[in-house]
């Protein structure tokens, strides 16, 4: 077998208006995660009805198992694929208990490898077994809707923003919780989320879905670190892109900022001009500097401040900084900076 799951120049439809074009990404191992980031109404959803069979592609592939699951001319039934997909809205049973509704997808036959319980337990929902759907929170809702398809012990498991509705100060358990169960179980899984915290800590690889396309498919370290394109850069929102001239093989200079030493992730000529990506951990402070900008923001993160700088030139600069460090800075003051700039990994573009 060449790949566990693979989409090849796939097309993708919805509501009779072509919303994803020529998208390929593939599954190598059983038990991978693969997460999907986008802007709402891109098109992650109709990737997942498509893959499910709840719609057709109108051009390309899809495989599992080596099995020709969708094309242009054939789509298997939803029903004939193994493949579980938990609806961001959860479509419970409203006449059914939580417990039944979760049981309903456990499979009728055969040895059962994944125990219900488990699941049950792990997902904190042990006490609304016996509650129907209007009777529970949509957190507490979300969580059953997954549970089921869990419990399908599916070939693909596809979840469409799964904790979407979980407290935030539930959804980090919940986080590491959903990743144990499918690496325990080795259950290959699609996963659509807004949040690329999410996508970052649950995904083998993730894929970044902008302008109908799939702009970049990579594991998480190199999509943040390597971003391959200005549209991932102003989609993550991480950090400034500023200009810059390439001045050696290992630097490049910025009028305001000095020479920056480091690698580049990509050769480019010396002497050209560039946009070059700067990230809040890339700079660092130093109140001995005497490159020093004024501070116009400041943001408290918990473990971190993440201070916003401003240039003579109006570029504004992100820095982040350990909360607990000796000087704390307030908006106006002059913010220094370690020179020379060094940047393990030099993105421009």
């Amino acid at each position: 077998m060449s790949n566990f799951f693979e989409i090849k120049n796939g097309t993708f439809k919805a509501g009779g208006k072509e919303k994803i074009f020529d998208l390929s990404l593939k599954i190598e191992n059983e038990g991978d995660i693969v997460c999907l980031l986008g802007p709402s109404g891109i098109g992650k959803t109709t990737i997942l009805r498509s893959i499910a069979g709840l719609e057709k592609i109108t051009n390309g592939e899809i495989f599992l198992k080596d099995l020709l699951l969708s094309s242009k001319n054939i789509n298997i039934e939803p029903e004939k694929r193994n493949i579980s997909l938990s609806f961001q809205e959860n479509s419970l049973f409203p006449h059914h208990t939580v417990h039944k509704n979760i049981m309903l997808g456990v499979p009728k036959t055969g040895p059962k490898k994944i125990d219900v319980n488990e699941i049950i337990n792990i997902l904190g929902i042990n006490h609304i077994l016996k509650k129907y759907p209007h009777q529970i929170s949509a957190g507490e809702a979300q969580r059953t809707s997954l549970a089921r398809s869990l419990c399908a012990e599916p070939d693909l498991l596809l979840l469409d923003e799964p904790l979407s509705n979980i407290d935030e100060n539930f959804k980090e358990e919940i986080q590491r919780n959903l990743k144990k169960i499918i690496k325990n179980y080795k259950i290959t899984t699609i996963i659509v989320t807004h949040d690329s915290y999410e996508a970052f800590y649950l995904g083998d690889k993730c894929g970044v879905i902008l302008d109908q396309t799939l702009k970049q498919f990579d594991t998480p370290y190199n999509i943040y670190h390597l971003p391959n394109s200005i549209e991932v850069v102003e989609f993550l929102n991480r950090g400034v892109l500023i200009p810059a001239k390439v001045t050696s093989p290992k630097s490049l200079e910025n009028d305001e900022l000095g020479i920056i030493t480091g690698n580049f992730a990509k050769p480019i000529s010396i002497g050209s001009e560039v946009k070059l990506l700067l990230q809040p951990e890339d700079l660092h402070h130093d109140d001995k500097s005497n490159l020093k900008f004024d501070v116009v923001d400041k943001k408290f993160k918990g473990a971190n401040f993440i201070y916003t700088l401003r240039t003579q030139k109006n570029y504004f600069l992100p820095v982040l900084v350990e909360s607990h460090h000796i000087h704390q800075h307030n908006i106006n003051d002059k913010f220094g900076l370690k020179k020379p700039i060094h940047i393990e990994h030099i993105v421009c573009f």
